[in-house]
């Protein structure tokens, strides 16, 4: 499994829109090969920040859809939030544990 963890700064104050705008784009954007899971999670120190980690089968999935019309779709939504303070980080999971 594969893993994409993007830490991003959203314009202060606007926490609850981008998280509407969001949701609004992951539903457009509809199933995507490859993605098992994905949240969203709020910085609890820091209100107008946060993470977006999504769970791959495999590399190749994760890295079509980063290229794909799809997300640049997706993207359009939320680039209004955005201050270009963000961070990308891929990852291989080496353990899990499941609930």
């Amino acid at each position: 499994m594969y893993m994409r963890i993007i830490w991003g700064r959203v314009a202060a104050g606007q926490w609850d829109g981008f998280e509407a705008a969001y949701k609004k784009a992951t539903a457009l954007r509809g199933d995507v090969k490859g993605l098992k899971s994905q949240w969203l999670a709020r910085d609890q120190s820091d209100p107008d920040a946060g993470y977006s980690i999504t769970l791959w089968e495999s590399e190749t999935d994760m890295r079509a859809f980063w290229d794909s019309k799809k997300r640049e779709e997706a993207m359009a939504l939320l680039r209004p939030f955005f201050l270009n303070q963000f961070t990308v980080t891929q990852c291989e999971v080496r353990s899990a544990q499941h609930e």
